[in-house]
């Protein structure tokens, strides 16, 4: 379990009414995906509000 103090969460509103958050580790941590080290990743949904995208993101990084 990660946590939340280790990562950076961004919101970003894509269209009215549609959000997502953008999770990147403070330190590398070293997830690879296909060889590559991934830098940051999005929440793989939208949301309808940015507190629900940001209750996502934390989710997410609970589940690391």
């Amino acid at each position: 379990m990660a946590n939340k103090s280790q990562f950076s969460i961004v919101t970003c509103q894509r269209s009215p009414g549609r959000w997502l958050a953008a999770i990147t580790p403070y330190a590398h941590s070293g997830i690879y995906i296909r060889g590559r080290t991934t830098v940051s990743f999005v929440t793989p949904d939208d949301y309808g509000s940015e507190s629900e995208a940001m209750f996502a993101a934390e989710k997410i990084i609970k589940a690391l």
